[in-house]
């Protein structure tokens, strides 16, 4: 009985991080992206829009990079005890995501003033890329958002 109740408690836990890592606004987006960079990788071999895929590719698989690497940092970022999280940790983080942020306003930017696609195929995956990056800088408004109320906690709980 009591095995029982053991491996449906695991089992309970392991659900609930699963349902966690789904609701991610930040995993739907990387999946959202890496989807298109698949769109434009199956496109880009017969394409005359090679050059203009293969820089929206790299640009797709950078910002999945970066957020791969965001979410290591929220990893080593957890296993900080709460009364021992710093506000350099804070402002860490903070910045990664702004950087990210700049990467993808750059990268709209540069989709806005010097995409001339000759593809139908082709415009319509810049409007999704651009879609996909206007996404991520709301999502990573919207966490900037939370984290600096965590950095005024911080600031507050040292005075």
């Amino acid at each position: 009985m009591k095995k029982t109740i053991f491996v449906l408690l695991v089992l309970g836990l392991l659900f609930s991080f699963n349902v966690y890592a789904i609701d991610n606004s930040f995993v739907d987006i990387r999946s959202k992206i890496f989807e298109e960079a698949n769109e434009i990788k199956a496109h880009l071999a017969t394409s005359k829009d090679a050059l203009l895929l293969s820089s929206m590719w790299d640009s797709c698989l950078m910002a999945m990079r970066e957020l791969d690497a965001y979410f290591q940092m929220l990893g080593i970022f957890n296993t900080i005890k709460e009364k021992d999280i710093s506000e350099e940790a804070v402002v860490f983080l903070s910045k990664w995501l702004s950087e990210i942020k700049a990467g993808s306003e750059l990268n709209i930017k540069i989709l806005d003033e010097t995409a001339y696609p000759t593809e139908a195929q082709s415009a319509t995956s810049i409007a999704r890329i651009k879609n996909a990056f206007g996404e991520l800088n709301r999502i990573i408004d919207a966490e900037l958002d939370k984290i600096s109320l965590l950095r005024k906690s911080i600031q507050i709980k040292q005075q």
